[in-house]
């Protein structure tokens, strides 16, 4: 049975939520603390007391933003399959899950504010493509066996993978030139990338 929240914990979330929505919208500087409050109730000084502030409430918002999106990557079932289906399946939902609507507005927003406050940048890589690289790297420990020996470090591999699948698909989504693609073409985004990582270090591949 899932832990029962505090009073303390509900309206916090419920401030993170709000702000979230309102930043993805009109970015740091178009929403003020009197905006958040509005929407979401409770009063200036428990944005202050809980967060520090505007600011403080901001990271802490971006920071559950990621989580939230990297949430159903952590519950994939990857029962009876071998390490090229296992990353073939994980990639296909981290393109999903970057190349989604939601994602693409939470990275233009943390990299346009990372310039001016880098804890935003720290904060949305930590747990945004940080955290997702980690589930390819704890796929490819469990399958350890079948990589042939390499100088390559599976840290390193986990990074190659990620980079590949966060590249065009993405960029094209970011400057406004690419589409939204459908799961077929997502599922051979993802089969080909994986295709070219394993080639050289799978002992199982040709």
């Amino acid at each position: 049975m899932p832990k029962k929240r505090s009073r303390g914990e509900v309206r916090n979330g419920k401030l993170q939520k709000v702000a979230a929505n309102l930043f993805l919208k009109r970015g740091y500087e178009g929403v003020s603390i009197d905006n958040i409050v509005e929407l979401a109730g409770g009063s200036k000084s428990t944005i202050y007391s809980e967060f520090g502030g505007k600011c403080g409430l901001f990271i802490s918002s971006i920071e559950n933003l990621c989580r939230q999106s990297n949430e159903p990557l952590a519950k994939i079932d990857y029962t009876g399959l071998n390490l090229e289906e296992s990353l073939k399946k994980l990639s296909f939902h981290i393109l999903k899950l970057i190349t989604a609507k939601r994602s693409v507005e939470l990275h233009r927003l943390a990299i346009g504010e990372a310039l001016n406050c880098p804890e935003v940048g720290e904060a949305w890589y930590m747990h945004g493509p940080a955290r997702t690289a980690s589930f390819i790297r704890s796929v490819l420990e469990s399958h350890r066996d079948e990589l042939r020996k390499t100088t390559v470090p599976i840290e390193r591999m986990a990074v190659i993978l990620h980079d590949s699948l966060t590249g065009d698909a993405l960029y094209r989504l970011l400057a406004g030139v690419g589409k939204h693609e459908d799961d077929d073409e997502l599922e051979r985004l993802a089969c080909a990338a994986v295709d070219v990582i394993l080639g050289n270090v799978c002992s199982d591949m040709p």
